[in-house]
């Protein structure tokens, strides 16, 4: 859970999975993005993305202190599942 991969230069990319998977992680959910590179460290803990441990550490105390807003609850719609 929670992996991140860097992929170089290619034509393909080719997932699979178990057929069978563990009760506690039954989906395979894959976001793939692409763009060009940043030439930028990467620091990453939890839902947290930033370019170093510091600005992880600033992420963290900005999130308790409430400072990251919020979504009421009213605004989100569940995904459709298939």
């Amino acid at each position: 859970m929670g992996q991140l991969v860097v992929f170089g230069a290619g034509e393909a990319i080719t997932v699979t999975a178990d057929l069978e998977q563990d009760s506690h992680t039954p989906n395979l959910d894959i976001l793939i993005i692409g763009g060009q590179p940043i030439r930028e460290p990467v620091a990453q803990y939890g839902p947290f993305v930033m370019n170093t441990a510091d600005e992880l550490r600033q992420a963290f105390e900005d999130y308790r202190a409430g400072k990251l807003g919020v979504i009421p609850a009213g605004q989100i719609e569940a995904p459709a599942r298939a």
